[in-house]
């Protein structure tokens, strides 16, 4: 009986050394990196890190780059682990994103995706938040509850990227009226206020290969359009 307890004791001990180590702060970011590096191909650059035990990690600025430049960075995060997923050698992370730009090749794409309804290219995006849980698995991505909030642009939704490079997302955009000047009422046709909250609404969903998807869903103002297989 004594013996088990002692082992209890040290297995206690241990998890107390490593929860507060200073080291642990830069081993959990350098296995954050490593993960989300090879499944994104982008280079991820963390500012000051810090722990908050049990496992939440605090940075002070987060850099993501790719093969285009700066493509989105962050100016504090709080990084929440989920530490069962880790016994299943799966990274599920909980994150909490503030004053955020996107930039770069990620702008470009949002660029295009906005430019048809009269929205003019952004030198960056800004969000004042961005939240949602991250899951990497054997080089799958998946992003469930992502939410973020600006004073130009919001948007929601759910996103999934597979090894063969198949996605999945489903995605709702909210672009504030001031963004479109009094001028482009063609573009207004496409995009309207329905229900008067000052804010234009455009709903998106994607299945299968993003240069030739197997379902496509699309809706804005009074069109709708749908493509199933």
């Amino acid at each position: 009986m004594k013996v088990r307890v002692f082992y209890i004791l040290l297995i206690a001990a241990a998890l107390v050394v490593v929860v507060y180590s200073p080291l642990t702060s830069y081993l959990l970011k350098d296995y954050i990196t490593y993960k989300l590096e090879k499944t994104l191909d982008m280079d991820i650059v963390f500012g000051k890190v810090s722990m908050k035990p049990p496992a939440q990690l605090r940075v002070s600025e987060i850099k993501v780059m790719d093969k285009s430049g700066l493509a989105l960075s962050s100016e504090r995060a709080y990084l929440q682990f989920d530490l069962a997923s880790l016994l299943k050698a799966k990274l599920t992370l909980h994150c909490d994103f503030q004053n955020v730009a996107i930039k770069s090749g990620l702008g470009r794409s949002i660029d295009k995706l906005l430019g048809p309804f009269g929205i003019p290219a952004q030198p960056s995006y800004k969000f004042d938040g961005i939240t949602g849980t991250v899951t990497v698995q054997r080089g799958s991505l998946r992003i469930s509850g992502l939410e973020g909030i600006g004073r130009d642009f919001r948007f929601k939704g759910d996103f999934a990227m597979e090894n063969a490079g198949d996605v999945d997302y489903n995605l709702e955009f909210d672009i504030n009226k001031t963004v479109i000047g009094d001028g482009d009422a063609a573009q207004k046709i496409l995009v309207t206020d329905e229900d008067g909250d000052g804010w234009y609404n455009i709903r998106l969903s994607l299945k299968g290969d993003p240069h030739n998807p197997s379902s496509v869903y699309f809706s804005t103002g009074g069109i709708r359009l749908e493509v199933k297989p």
